[in-house]
């Protein structure tokens, strides 16, 4: 509550001349020292680090950060005398359902998750590039040979982003300047310098807020009450040494290849979607809109969000939304899923969150369940509903309308990303047959080329497989059916508030003799605790939200369990095969620290868990099956993306139950 109106105004880099390109932060280290060098030292100072121009309340780091989740205070840059929806912690209504609405102003689980992101990061964009000017001036004011080079990269600077599905990922993990507390930067007089790395960590300015709380997991403790420093894969200690890189990059490693396929399957959306129900299964990981019938997935962008918040955080502030925006690395992988966004939104300019979405002749409303700050329990959520804490230069709040587009239909925005593909976001497709193109473009980079696939494999091995005729009105008349290839996804559910905290459903392929023992995907349940006083109340738990979520299965290791049982040609058949597929799964429930809390044996012939042992309803996935989809593709253009139909279900894979191996399970 706020004795007066104050209100900062989110508008991103205008006035520096035009729209330039947000770039790889190795990009801009690498081939940018002049940016490279401002933004570090800009991001040092709003972190309030060292000594630094005047920085406006409203836009410092920790100010900043605290818009996502705790403290649950109101922003500096949205001082409101009408508190009248504002999350009050001493509020019954607001702390006593349950779970208790949230005190945070990010929308997660929504059709407006990346709508509401958006202006988020051109919030901390416009921050660092307001103090990067001033500084550049500085720069040259001492050092007047140099005139004209800095305050030229100062306005052509914006916030940098990491690509974490790139192809280096699966080899290389982190780059060494998101994690080193050290770096080397551009000085005048064509020298160098070290500083402080902004992008390690960030201190706590003004003390720990008050709201934060230590959560235990396990043996493991986040002392978010105590840290005075943001970590990564932290030791259980009030003090710990720093961030454990190891670890993180080892589980970095080891789920990239997964993540490069949730990325590919995000642009395998077919056109003749539903426009409503296909922006829902993109943007977010609840799918509002989606019945338990509906089991066609191809994953979501918040999906796969939440699992690289789990890699990059484990004991540590990342794997936490409460805490996940002190993080300074937070930023770098929003605007990568800001980048992917605004790749998708060009390729599918039709499919759209509209007023809400259609079953038959029933019309629904798009929700935010669980509030935030600004928003009630419930409250509906329309293109035109603001976008709070975020105000525009004419006084409104940001909307998702708004929020739409880098190319001249959208609100101006300033900012744009390096050609991709073939795709320049801020500039429009010229044709349908364009965005076509580039789409299947995006799919093969990141690893889906059912195409290439099925004439590498050993296609006498999968003839078994049945798939549609041409005729079936499943296949669109233009296309054709790739013969004896299907692509396999496992479809997940998983209840949200199973165990008070975030949570992930990891597949694990036990190894056959055509492959190695490995992980195959990931399903990350980004959520924050819940303190009640009825935390552990079952009701709550077993009737709460549902996160979605896909896995795919590579089609190699598709091929390495069909030759393993002899294939085709030894008389199998496509049940076998799904069985044999089953069979070789691992299912295992772990927290961000890598606990082992629940796991389970697939196939038809596991010997089913002992009640005794059996993990609680609370906790228990609620669906994990196998699904699989038919690849066509087009008659005459072999360019344009694969057509995925005759999805069929193929029931659970873990129906020997689930053991309980952490009493946080029973």
């Amino acid at each position: 509550m706020s004795s007066v109106e104050y209100h900062y105004p989110v508008i991103g880099r205008k006035g520096t001349g035009g729209i330039f390109d947000r770039l790889p932060i190795q990009t801009l280290q690498k081939d940018q020292p002049y940016q490279f060098a401002l933004f570090i030292l800009a991001f040092s100072a709003i972190q309030q680090r060292s000594n630094a121009p005047h920085i406006e309340p409203a836009s410092t780091f920790m100010e900043i950060a605290s818009i996502h989740g705790k403290p649950y205070v109101e922003w500096a840059g949205d001082r409101n005398k009408d508190t009248s929806a504002d999350y009050n912690a001493k509020d019954k209504k607001d702390t006593q359902p349950l779970p208790p609405r949230f005190g945070g102003y990010c929308n997660h689980g929504s059709v407006v998750f990346p709508n509401w992101h958006r202006p988020y990061v051109m919030l901390v964009e416009q921050s660092i590039g307001n103090i990067a000017e001033q500084l550049a001036r500085d720069i040259e004011t001492n050092n007047p040979g140099e005139k004209g080079v800095w305050t030229k990269a100062a306005k052509e600077l914006r916030f940098p982003y990491w690509d974490w599905a790139d192809k280096d990922v699966p080899e290389n993990g982190l780059p060494p300047v998101l994690y080193e507390d050290k770096v080397e930067i551009m000085a005048a007089g064509n020298k160098t310098q070290t500083v402080d790395n902004p992008l390690s960590f960030f201190s706590y300015v003004g003390g720990i807020p008050a709201d934060f709380t230590d959560e235990t997991s396990g043996s493991t403790t986040a002392y978010f009450s105590k840290w005075k420093r943001t970590y990564r894969y932290a030791d259980s200690t009030p003090d710990p040494k720093g961030s454990n890189i190891d670890l993180l990059q080892e589980a970095l490693k080891a789920g990239a290849k997964d993540l490069r396929l949730k990325v590919a399957y995000l642009f395998a959306t077919n056109d003749d979607e539903n426009s409503a129900i296909a922006w829902d299964e993109f943007s977010n990981h609840t799918a509002e809109s989606r019945r338990e019938i509906d089991y066609k997935n191809r994953g979501s962008l918040e999906g796969v969000h939440d699992v690289v918040h789990n890699l990059l955080g484990g004991n540590g502030h990342m794997s936490d939304p409460d805490y996940a925006g002190f993080d300074p690395i937070f930023y770098l992988h929003h605007a990568n899923v800001d980048r992917l966004l605004a790749l998708w939104e060009w390729c599918y300019p039709e499919y759209w969150m509209e007023s809400g979405y259609k079953h038959g002749d029933n019309q629904y409303p798009w929700i935010q369940a669980q509030g935030t700050y600004a928003q009630i329990y419930n409250e509906q959520l329309l293109p035109d509903g603001p976008l709070q804490p975020f105000r525009t230069e004419q006084g409104g709040y940001w909307t998702s309308s708004q929020s739409r587009f880098l190319d001249e239909q959208g609100y101006p925005k300033y900012y744009s990303f390096p050609e991709f593909e073939g795709i320049k976001v801020d500039k429009a497709a010229t044709s349908v047959e364009e965005r076509v193109a580039a789409r299947k473009r995006v799919q093969v980079y990141y690893n889906f080329d059912p195409q290439t696939k099925a004439k590498q494999l050993a296609s006498h091995t999968w003839k078994h497989l049945p798939v549609p005729s041409k005729e079936d009105p499943a296949v669109p008349s233009d296309h054709t059916v790739i013969p004896h290839y299907r692509t396999f996804i496992v479809h997940v559910r998983l209840l949200e508030h199973a165990y008070n905290r975030s949570y992930s459903f990891q597949l694990h392929h036990k190894g056959n003799a055509h492959s190695s023992p490995q992980l195959v995907g990931t399903i990350t349940v980004f959520a924050r605790p819940d303190h009640s006083p009825c935390k552990a109340c079952a009701v709550r738990r077993e009737t709460g939200s549902v996160i979605r979520g896909m896995i795919p299965i590579p089609p190699e290791l598709i091929n390495s369990i069909i030759k393993s049982h002899g294939g085709a040609e030894s008389g199998v058949s496509f049940n076998q095969t799904l069985a044999h597929i089953k069979g070789e799964f691992v299912g295992k429930l772990v927290d961000p620290t890598g606990l082992d809390l629940a796991g389970a044996e697939g196939g038809q012939e596991t010997t089913r868990v002992p009640q005794h042992r059996a993990t609680s309803r609370r906790v228990t996935p609620i669906e994990i099956a196998l699904v699989s989809a038919a690849v066509a593709e087009h008659v005459e253009d072999k360019d344009r993306p694969v057509y995925l139909c005759d999805w069929q279900h193929h029931d659970g894979i873990f129906n020997g139950g689930w053991q309980a191996n952490h009493k946080d399970s029973e």
